[in-house]
């Protein structure tokens, strides 16, 4: 409950103060999450920039702080939800490809919404609700119930339905969602624990989540894979590229390899085209630990370039 009542203070003083206050706290709170990190996480995450981008020591230092201390910002246009509306929320995001979305979303089949955990995945929900779509998230339940509690507020605040994935169980329910036209939003790149399709991502082998090949060739519904962009001048920008559909002449299992080996090769361009917006820190290969958390020396120190 105190961690609760902490955040709907942050909430309503970022609401009152000016852009140069919250760029402040916006910053600070980025680097103190880049302190918070562990160091054998901030190693890992600079070895993987390295091997999955090629770019140099220190770019691949700058690319593992950056993708953590954007979260100040992140968090910051989170707890300003209460000032979005219909209305203004076009000042803050702009779209690229949005005619995508639109002839997807003809089709009556509801719209399955793929996007990553990269840039501010957040606001990307939150926009296509302020667009006037019916969305419905689905999303993992934090281990902290305030931050669960929190987050899952705001995300109703902007007009978005919530739902908890869990696994299979979860697709009738999901299903009928698509069936009442409502856009259904999937995050795909992090790894899914037992089941999912083995492919590479960066030329290094990973299990990634299948739940949207499964329900394009159930419901026949399109999907629309989108990312959200941070601009320097503080806006947002929500890259939409086009719809494809589940093809019926392929079986289950063929199916769900050609739609995710799709997906994947769309994140990775994603990631290429802004590295430092994917949250590089997640330990995505599962051979973090194993690697570096027990190591007691480390070759390059993490101090990290001002970000």
């Amino acid at each position: 409950m105190l961690a609760y009542s902490l955040m709907k203070l942050m909430s309503r003083i970022a609401c009152v103060q000016p852009t140069c206050f919250n760029d402040a706290l916006a910053y600070a709170l980025g680097q103190i999450g880049w302190l918070a990190t562990p160091k054998w996480r901030r190693y890992m995450a600079k070895e993987n920039v390295k091997e999955c981008l090629g770019v140099s020591e220190t770019e691949a230092e700058r690319i593992a702080k950056e993708s953590v201390t954007r979260f100040g910002r992140m968090l910051i246009e989170v707890l300003r939800y209460p000032l979005i509306n219909q209305a203004n929320f076009r000042n803050l995001v702009h779209f690229e490809g949005l005619e995508h979305l639109e002839e997807a979303y003809a089709e009556g089949r509801g719209v399955i919404m793929c996007t990553a955990h990269y840039g501010n995945w957040e606001m990307l929900g939150a926009s296509m609700a302020l667009l006037g779509y019916p969305i419905l998230s689905i999303t993992r339940k934090q281990n902290d119930g305030d931050a669960d509690r929190f987050i899952n507020e705001y995300r109703q605040m902007v007009g978005q339905h919530v739902t908890y994935n869990h696994g299979k169980s979860s697709m009738l329910s999901i299903g009928r969602y698509l069936k009442d036209k409502h856009l259904v939003g999937i995050l795909y790149d992090q790894d899914s624990a037992h089941t999912g399709e083995h492919l590479e991502l960066f030329g290094k082998p990973a299990r990634v989540p299948d739940g949207a090949a499964q329900l394009a060739r159930v419901f026949k519904a399109p999907i629309v894979p989108l990312f959200m962009h941070n601009q320097p001048d503080g806006t947002l920008t929500a890259v939409i590229h086009p719809c494809f559909h589940a093809d019926p002449q392929l079986s289950r299992e063929e199916n769900s390899h050609v739609i995710m080996e799709r997906l994947i090769r769309i994140a990775e361009e994603e990631i290429r085209r802004d590295p430092a917006m994917w949250f590089w820190v997640h330990d995505r290969w599962k051979d973090g630990k194993k690697r570096y958390r027990d190591r007691k020396h480390f070759s390059t120190p993490m101090t990290g370039n001002r970000t």
